[in-house]
């Protein structure tokens, strides 16, 4: 038995138990922007708890991800549910994050069809990324037109942010790894990461907290970060993720006059509603720099990465990225006293010494 509250009535009591019949166990999640509470009898499995999320969300139990409801992968389906220890110890857990797509929800992202072309490079190399952004920020219309979008753009947290640490926003696709289009999507491989991609997450998130910012849309973002277990490792957290829907456009300008529109990824979104995160403090790891368009002291481009390519399996960016950002992350004259474009010439210089 479940039952679905959404954000307007969530603190609605519920009905009491019939008297004398024992309490079920009760699970708290939200869903799509929906808040869950599942109710499952005491001496329920985990089989059972899945069939109760089946039935409200349509999500099947083979792709059901109940992250944080216990500490490690989730015990065999058979294990009774009044036994199991959440990680913080509680026995049993009564919260966990839900992740999965319904069957009517499944497609194939545009970005993986082999029938539409495909963005090879970035934008022109004599684009100046800074001139756009100080002409746009200056704009009180365009100022405007930000806000409100900013405004309403929700930010669902995964984990809480840690006090002192600077911000590190990630792009996925190419950038930490590299989804083969013929892939079946319920077929997601580890030969997907960059190399070095684990390690390089472990290594940043010693210095950064880390959000994930994809130009896809949730639905296919979720199955890539579930399957890969960038949402479930113990070495680095995600403290939330932005899809494609959180991107803003714009119409940019090119040196010979010709515009130009596409969306970019406004670090103002974060800022705005995080307090301590700012210009001072954030970087934006992407392979297309028109991505942070809006940000350009910001941005830090790396090589777009792709695993067919000869010599992919030798690819070293990761690894030469996560020095970079240690170095300027300890750095005393903080992040803003260097030049990101020019990361290498700075890296070239950490691996000479």
């Amino acid at each position: 038995m479940a039952e679905i509250l959404d954000s307007a009535t969530s603190g609605a009591p519920t009905p009491a138990p019939d008297a004398g019949a024992e309490p079920p166990l009760e699970f708290n999640t939200t869903f799509q922007g929906q808040k869950l509470v599942l109710r499952v009898k005491r001496d329920g499995v985990v089989a059972d708890l899945k069939a109760a999320i089946t039935d409200e969300t349509q999500v099947p139990a083979k792709r059901q991800k109940l992250i944080g409801l216990v500490k490690g992968a989730l015990p065999p389906d058979e294990s009774k549910l009044a036994e199991l220890v959440g990680p913080r110890g509680e026995k049993p857990p009564t919260k966990f994050l839900l992740m999965g797509t319904p069957d009517d929800k499944l497609f194939i992202d545009p970005k993986d069809r082999d029938d539409l072309p495909e963005i090879i490079d970035d934008l022109d190399p004599d684009f100046d990324y800074q001139a756009l952004s100080d002409e746009w920020h200056r704009s009180r219309r365009h100022a405007a037109t930000l806000e409100k979008f900013v405004a309403k753009t929700e930010i669902n947290w995964l984990t809480p942010r840690r006090k002192g640490k600077k911000l590190l926003v990630l792009d996925l696709d190419h950038t930490l790894l590299d989804f083969n289009r013929h892939d079946p999507p319920t077929q997601v491989s580890a030969n997907s990461k960059r190399p070095g991609m684990d390690a390089f997450l472990e290594a940043v998130y010693e210095d950064y907290d880390l959000v994930v910012w994809s130009q896809t849309h949730w639905r296919w973002l979720e199955l890539k970060l579930t399957a890969l277990g960038m949402l479930s490792s113990s070495k680095f957290k995600i403290c939330f993720v932005l899809d494609k829907t959180s991107m803003f456009r714009i119409v940019s300008r090119r040196k010979d006059g010709s515009e130009f529109k596409h969306a970019v990824k406004p670090l103002r979104l974060i800022w705005d509603k995080v307090d301590g995160w700012n210009a001072a403090n954030t970087l934006h790891l992407d392979d297309l720099s028109r991505n942070f368009a809006l940000n350009p002291r910001s941005g830090v481009k790396c090589k777009a990465y792709h695993r067919d390519k000869p010599n992919a399996a030798r690819d070293a960016e990761l690894p030469a990225l996560a020095a970079y950002l240690a170095h300027v992350a300890r750095a005393s004259k903080g992040l803003s006293a260097f030049d990101h474009g020019k990361w290498r010439d700075v890296w070239k210089k950490i691996r000479e010494a």
